[in-house]
């Protein structure tokens, strides 16, 4: 009986680790037949479902002179809708202020590049004008339909457990914030979006391509690299992004630029990836990596550093999860003359290759040109810069002098773009910044102060560090400063609140 009973559990035993082994060499065959990425498609898809993916494409200015953002989106979804993700499935949130924009000699038409197709055609606005709006961002984002319920298209980001996510944001920043044409985006701001999405299990894994200065400003020491969301930025968190391609309208004596950097790179990217591997290329980028895009982006933007942030695990996913592939990967150059705005003879391009330059550039070339309205709106331009920096002069060194702690400070460290964002001095910025909305003039509405508001998060980060902080007091100092400079000089600087669109 005893013998009987030994024999029964070495049954038991070789059975169970038989079996075992069994399972590890089916597994080990399956990673080496359709490699651990696929492998973990078909986990996903067995347990919870086939996955989806989302899309939502973002270009958060307006105006002309910001041409290029619009642009940049426009092309981003004929490239995802070329690459098989569904319109259903791609939300699109721009102002459309610039196809059909007096300036443009070209109605109904925008172009990412010299000798480009029309990259505006067929595409589906769902939130534009005054709809866009950092909080309308963050309600698609995670999925508050009941928010969207009279706004817009209404659709939202309707993900769940199993699905991945694609933002790409494209337009103005600085530190810690993005910027909408009514508002800041603020980095506590959006990082607790994530938090609640990740805790509500809303996503599988998201990728964001953001396109902004100061853009790594968002995600440095603030950015999980456990919550399956994965960052790359046009820039580190002190340096700008820049436009492309500067071109001037010759109909209408505009000058633009059609693309920004980062942007540009990462798409036509994508176009030339058949030209460079014309025998491997579908083998190539069935299994390109997120991180293989990032080395290979990271090598073609030149004016800045392209950064990663986040978690990198989602970086060793395919880049096809995220972006969709195209069913015929591009192995030849495409035909574009047909849509080509060269061949109507209304441009002047300063350069068909990738050359980088900052906005002032084109004040810059402004000022040699001929046209007298072109000399006027730039010399307006540079007087609303200089009363804006005479005002943020005054506020800063109001609150330096009224404020005990700051006896010693060294206001040209305060100038300079801060090293660190710690999330507990965004209040105070915040705060901060709406006090100069309310009481001098829109700081949204004017992208030149993007270039100064950072002095104000160093004005705050050295407040709370200073050991007799109490923010009521700063607090206090801060609006009452701000209210001597805007409010209680007006013979100096009248007229505040209807300065625009200063550049």
């Amino acid at each position: 009986m005893v013998y009987n009973n030994i024999l029964k559990k070495k049954s038991v035993w070789i059975y169970c680790t038989l079996s075992l082994l069994l399972v590890f060499i089916i597994l080990i065959v399956a990673i080496a037949v359709i490699g651990p990425s696929n492998l973990i498609d078909v986990y996903q898809e067995i347990f919870y479902g086939s996955r989806k993916n989302w899309v939502f494409l973002v270009a958060g200015s307006h105006g002309w002179s910001n041409y290029r953002h619009q642009a940049d989106v426009s092309h981003a979804y004929q490239i995802l809708l070329n690459n098989g993700i569904s319109a259903d499935h791609i939300i699109v949130m721009m102002v459309d202020d610039i196809a059909y924009n007096t300036q443009n000699p070209f109605p109904g038409e925008l172009f990412n590049k010299p000798n480009g197709t029309d990259v505006y055609q067929g595409i589906k606005i769902d939130y534009s004008g005054e709809d866009v709006t950092k909080e309308n961002f963050l309600n698609i984002l995670q999925g508050n339909k009941e928010s969207m319920k009279t706004v817009g298209s209404h659709r939202v980001i309707e993900s769940d457990r199993s699905d991945n996510i694609f933002v790409n944001f494209v337009g103005h920043g600085t530190s810690g914030m993005l910027s909408f044409p009514s508002g800041h985006l603020y980095a506590d701001e959006l990082n607790n979006a994530f938090l609640s999405m990740y805790s509500n299990r809303t996503f599988n894994n998201m990728l964001l391509y953001i396109e902004a200065c100061n853009s790594g400003s968002l995600f440095d020491g603030i950015l999980s690299e456990f919550n399956n969301i994965f960052a790359l930025t046009a820039a580190s968190p002190r340096e700008s992004s820049y436009g492309v391609y500067l071109i001037e309208f010759t109909a209408t004596k505009t000058l633009t630029f059609l693309g920004d950097e980062f942007s540009v790179s990462w798409m036509e990217d994508q176009a030339n990836f058949g030209l460079l591997y014309p025998s491997q290329v579908k083998e190539i980028v069935k299994k390109r990596t997120v991180l293989n895009h990032f080395n290979t982006i990271r090598a073609l933007v030149k004016q800045s550093n392209v950064m990663p942030y986040g978690d990198f695990s989602v970086g060793q996913d395919k880049l096809s999860s995220y972006i969709g592939k195209p069913p015929e990967v591009f192995s030849k150059p495409s035909n574009s003359s047909q849509y080509s705005y060269s061949s109507k003879n209304k441009i002047r391009v300063f350069s068909d290759s990738i050359i980088s330059a900052k906005s002032d550039k084109i004040y810059q070339m402004s000022e040699e040109k001929n046209s007298e309205q072109w000399k006027q709106r730039v010399e307006h331009n540079n007087i609303m810069r200089k009363i804006m920096d005479r005002v943020f002069n005054g506020i800063l060194q109001g609150v330096v002098r009224k404020f005990p702690n700051f006896n010693n400070i060294n206001l040209t460290e305060l100038r300079e773009y801060p090293s660190r964002l710690p999330l507990d001095v965004f209040p105070c910025y915040r705060q901060t910044l709406d006090q100069i909305t309310k009481n001098c003039f829109s700081l949204p509405k004017n992208t030149y102060s993007l270039k100064l508001v950072h002095i104000f998060f160093n004005l705050c980060a050295r407040a709370i560090n200073s050991k007799t902080w109490k923010s009521e007091e700063f607090d206090f100092v801060i609006q009452n400063t701000v209210l001597d400079v805007c409010i209680g000089n007006l013979s100096t600087f009248p007229n505040l609140k209807k300065i625009i669109d200063t550049y």
